[in-house]
């Protein structure tokens, strides 16, 4: 079922004032984009940087008229675990260098005996 304009705008805001997570597809876009609404302006919607999952978004300023479906869904986008897999993906390279002393021999309590 399709929502209606008026329907769409209501989850827009209370994605704006909630932080809940939204699923949104633009008519110009192959695939939907999983976020938040950042601010609500006169005639444009400020998206959230990133995806839920930590990606940058492509377009972040987005209109009503360019909407083609919204999915609200009971998720926030600052829930702990999506900040901890956003902060994980931001950081993931340097997390990978510091892990490199893993990978060596084992010293110490940890040495076969």
């Amino acid at each position: 079922m399709m929502k209606k304009p008026q329907e769409i705008f209501n989850d827009i805001q209370i994605s704006a004032e909630t932080n809940c997570v939204l699923k949104i597809k633009l008519k110009e876009s192959e695939n939907p984009v999983i976020t938040a609404v950042d601010k609500v302006g006169k005639s444009t919607i400020l998206l959230k940087p990133t995806c839920l999952y930590g990606y940058q978004l492509e377009k972040r300023i987005i209109t009503l008229p360019e909407i083609e479906s919204v999915t609200r869904y009971n998720t926030y986008f600052d829930h702990p675990i999506f900040e901890r897999i956003r902060f994980i993906k931001n950081n993931i390279s340097e997390m990978r260098n510091n892990f490199e002393g893993f990978t060596k021999e084992p010293s110490g309590l940890f040495k076969a005996g």
